[in-house]
Formats: structure tokens, sequence, C-alpha cells
């Protein structure tokens, strides 16, 4: 199978990486900086998911019909009421729901994607207007409900492909903290399992496999 996963070059992303290279799975990434490893299946391609024109390149140099999407790239900006600005919030929306509703679109006319492919967008418990309690960035979440919308709408979209979001935990990284109990390695192979026995479509789930309300 062929896994294209952006902001694959640390965190989450990188760890999915790791293990789908560990069972010789074909994986193209889209990172904006340098990739940490090598790998006869790996492919590094430039991409930042802010930027229309980046976002056209990296899907012109795509030269394999992809099985999964996993739109990984996110960005984190810390700013809570009453201190949130505007900036903030445009660059939580271009990176965080514009960025991976335009790459599938984009991928989609180009017609990268098979038929049945499994459309991944990594999102957040904080996305969740249900579940919603608090939140360490207002940003964030309100960038992360929508792009719950984008998968919803998507899923109807794309009826011959799976579309779902799924909340990758608390986890150990640069953006989630270290007082974060879950491991990369842990959220990376629950992903994977997720994705490989997915058969519904316009669904939030976590990485475990339990439904999250929208």
């Amino acid at each position: 199978m062929h896994w294209v996963i952006t902001g694959a070059n640390r965190g989450i992303g990188l760890a999915i990486t790791k293990k789908l290279l560990q069972e010789n799975e074909e994986v193209t990434v889209g990172i904006r900086t340098s990739m940490p490893i090598e790998h006869q299946n790996l492919r590094a391609l430039k991409l930042e998911v802010s930027d229309p024109v980046s976002i056209e390149e990296f899907v012109v140099k795509i030269d394999k019909p992809i099985d999964v999407l996993i739109n990984n790239a996110g960005v984190l900006i810390e700013e809570r009421f009453p201190e949130v600005t505007e900036e903030g919030m445009l660059l939580s929306f271009k990176v965080n729901t514009l960025g991976p509703y335009m790459l599938v679109q984009e991928l989609y006319k180009a017609g990268k994607l098979r038929e049945s492919a499994k459309i991944i967008n990594i999102s957040s418990i904080l996305g969740s207007i249900t579940n919603t309690g608090g939140t360490s960035s207002i940003p964030y979440s309100i960038s992360k409900a929508a792009l719950n919308m984008a998968t919803k709408l998507l899923s109807h979209k794309l009826k011959n492909m799976k579309v779902i979001s799924i909340h990758p935990g608390w986890v150990k990284t640069d953006m989630g903290g270290s007082n974060a109990p879950v491991l990369p390695e842990e959220s990376a192979a629950g992903i994977i399992n997720v994705i490989r026995n997915l058969d519904k479509s316009g669904i939030f789930l976590d990485y475990t496999g339990k439904l999250i309300e929208w």
C-alpha cells in the first residue's frame, strides 16, 4: 500500500512513518524541513500546507496512486480568551483546516487517490463540540472543529472512499508536552490499526477505535 503523510518529520507523524516502514509499506511524506530518517521505501517531499502553491507542487510530484492519506500536519498556538489574536486564528485555520481540505481536493482533481482510498484527518478531542469544557487554545479547538466538518462533508462527496477524523490521544510530543500520558509509538500503532480495520466513513474516532461525538 502507498501511504501519504503530512507533517511526518516529528511527533506522531514520524512515529506512524517509522511503524509503516517497519511493516514494509511505501510511504511518501510531506514536510516543511528535513526528514530525520532514510529508508528505501520512503520518499520525502517539501510541503507547506498553509500555502496553496506548495500543495499544488506537492500533488504534481506524487507519482503513485494513494491508498491512505493522513493529514497530520498541524499547529498549536496557545491563545486563550480574552487574548486571542486574529493572526493566531488565521494561521490555525490555514494549517489545521484549509491545508487538509485543499490537499484532498487537489489530490482528487489530479486523480491521485484510489477509488477505495482512506483519508484520515488528525483532529483532537479539543475540537469536539459535544465534549467541550475548556481548551488550552481557542484557535486550535475552533480550527479542529472546522476540520471535523470538512471530514463530514468530504465523506458525503467521496462515496467510495473512507473519510474520518481521528483523535490521536494526548501524546508526549513537542505539541502535547512532557505531561502527556500517551507515547507517540502507542498512538501511531493505534492509528494504523484503526485505519487497517476501517469499515465506516464520516465518523470521529480516537486512536483506540472508540467513537467520539462531534
